[in-house]
């Protein structure tokens, strides 16, 4: 009789399309779910929204300080866009609501992959306005869908309650910004901790996995 194989692990993705970090890491894990023989459930959340859920305020910190991360930011992001092999110029913040509305149909319709892959290459790398409507639903179209029936699917009420939904989800689970991934109950945020995703995922999948230190085992 044969070993029992383990279910292949599941990994939720909350996102925001207007979020950089969010782009760099869906790449990353899409790859590191097919390593591993993850599933990957895309829960597209807003951001605004997830922060607004947060009473704690930091303090307002100097401007000399705040300008210089903000320059590191947008190193970092060169970096990390480097390393992912991506185009990426952010325009700064927007509203996402009809992107990430979008994302449910896409989803519903098992084409979420490539939606996302036109709509985050849309944003940061052909400067596309994802706060309009018209521009999500062409970029869908360019991802395959059917024009028509996405504008019409996009703006039922349901698609906001989802999106919502998984915001309150992510709350849930100590959540508190995108991207997130959640492997189980554990929770790893940012796009930096893709390596510690993809270790959870090997282990929940029954893989063996060499580990840091373990090498000379």
């Amino acid at each position: 009789m044969s070993a029992h194989k383990p279910a292949p692990a599941v990994v939720e993705f909350y996102f925001d399309c207007a979020c950089p970090w969010s782009y760099l890491a869906l790449g990353r894990l899409q790859e590191a779910a097919i390593r591993t023989g993850a599933q990957i459930i895309y829960r597209p959340v807003l951001l605004a929204e997830i922060s607004a859920s947060h009473t704690a305020q930091a303090p307002v910190a100097h401007d000399e300080l705040a300008a210089a991360r903000q320059r590191y930011r947008g190193k970092d992001l060169q970096d990390w866009a480097r390393f992912c092999g991506v185009i990426l110029r952010d325009p700064g913040p927007t509203d996402s609501s009809w992107a990430q509305r979008g994302a449910i149909v896409a989803q519903r319709a098992g084409c979420v992959p490539a939606y996302l892959g036109a709509i985050y290459r849309g944003r940061f790398a052909g400067q596309q306005d994802i706060s309009q409507l018209a521009e999500v639903t062409a970029l869908a179209g360019a991802a395959g869908m059917d024009a028509e029936a996405f504008d019409a699917a996009v703006r039922a009420p349901d698609t906001l309650v989802a999106v919502r939904e998984n915001a309150a989800r992510l709350l849930h689970h100590g959540g508190f910004g995108t991207p997130t991934m959640l492997v189980g109950t554990d929770l790893y945020f940012g796009n930096d901790r893709m390596p510690l995703v993809e270790i959870a995922l090997a282990r929940a999948g029954g893989m063996r996995l060499v580990m840091p230190g373990e090498h000379g085992s």
